[in-house]
């Protein structure tokens, strides 16, 4: 008798590893599809904390935090100054009381009492979407103006130098007025501490507009920001070792005020390179961040905001309610969503 063994061919196989590869295929856009919607959710979570926070900083102090404390502005992209943040404020708010208490607060943020806080870094700092950045960075800025203007005590917004804006004054709506952001993080912030363009920005350019010209300048997880520097001239030198030598408001640094410093015609190049230094000489800086400057003050120029979201970013308004705002929104609305006081009506529309 002869046996015949049952069984599938070469074609067969092939046949159904196609369509498996097929069906494979069609299934993975819909799950990253998924998951990037989680992210996005999380990251609406992460803003409405922001919200509640400073709401209970509201209801505690009576005003919104200052976006930054300084002598004078406007705030130069330079860890030069007092420059105690809005993040800083709101830590108690945030459930790092911790953190909060071991601040120095008679220091400037960037000296070196102040950096195991400086280099300290908890979830709500990053958008889950954007993980190409140190950890020290943040994914999140407070709305300092509605154009692209340096930052300073007349900005039109809600956190800005020295600002204590109570609900009373955003006189738009708390409804109608943009609060806190996502922003793309770059290369040259000085962490989530600083109360530079680190933590403030405007609704100046579009959303995610400087998506493009950041990208060439993410730092790989645990490299930290460094500048090459100019050479020997002193009034670049005077920048050099701020981690020791920070000074706190008006107090002398090497014997010049920080009025001094900040009026001083500073270098500017775009030659900067990745520093793997010792956490002790973190954001020592001998030269201007590389970023285009527009304004008359090199290094006053902040940027707008901006996400890894596909097709816009979520931002949280004064009220408390978290929107995800489309890329493609109107310029001129977008902007009247960050003047707490223009006096003009917000159209009814879904965000």
């Amino acid at each position: 008798m002869r046996y015949r063994y049952r069984g599938f061919t070469l074609v067969e196989l092939l046949v159904v590893i196609a369509i498996i590869g097929i069906l494979v295929g069609l299934l993975l856009p819909a799950v990253q599809a998924a998951r990037e919607a989680a992210r996005r959710s999380s990251c609406g979570n992460n803003l409405m904390q922001y919200g509640v926070a400073l709401q209970n900083y509201d209801m505690a102090h009576r005003s919104l935090p200052p976006g930054t404390v300084d002598a004078k502005g406007p705030i130069l992209h330079l860890p030069v100054g007092y420059h105690h943040g809005w993040m800083v404020q709101i830590l108690p708010m945030l459930e790092q009381q911790a953190a909060y208490q071991k601040l120095d607060h008679t220091q400037s943020i960037y000296s070196k009492a102040n950096f195991p806080v400086r280099s300290h870094t908890f979830g709500l700092l990053r958008c889950p979407s954007d993980g190409n950045m140190g950890e020290h960075y943040s994914n999140y800025a407070g709305v300092h103006d509605s154009r692209e203007v340096p930052i300073d005590t007349t900005n039109n917004g809600c956190l800005f130098l020295n600002s204590r804006v109570r609900f009373d004054d955003i006189t738009d709506g708390s409804s109608a007025t943009l609060l806190v952001g996502e922003k793309l993080s770059d290369a040259t912030e000085l962490g989530w501490s600083s109360g530079t363009r680190a933590t403030l920005r405007n609704t100046g350019s579009a959303i995610s507009a400087n998506r493009t010209a950041w990208a060439s300048q993410m730092l790989p997880p645990g490299f930290i920001g460094g500048f090459n520097s100019m050479g020997d001239d002193p009034e670049v030198g005077m920048l050099v070792d701020v981690a020791d030598q920070a000074i706190a408001g008006p107090q002398a640094m090497n014997g010049m005020e920080s009025e001094t410093v900040w009026d001083t015609e500073l270098p500017y190049t775009s030659d900067w390179k990745m520093s793997s230094s010792p956490p002790e000489t973190w954001l020592q800086i001998k030269d201007l961040p590389t970023f285009p400057t527009k304004s008359s003050v090199a290094g006053a120029d902040v940027g707008g905001f901006g996400s890894r979201h596909s097709g816009g970013a979520n931002f949280v308004f004064a009220d408390g309610s978290v929107k995800f705002l489309s890329m493609s929104i109107d310029r001129i609305l977008f902007q009247k969503l960050a003047n707490r006081a223009d006096g003009d009506l917000a159209p009814s529309m879904d965000w």
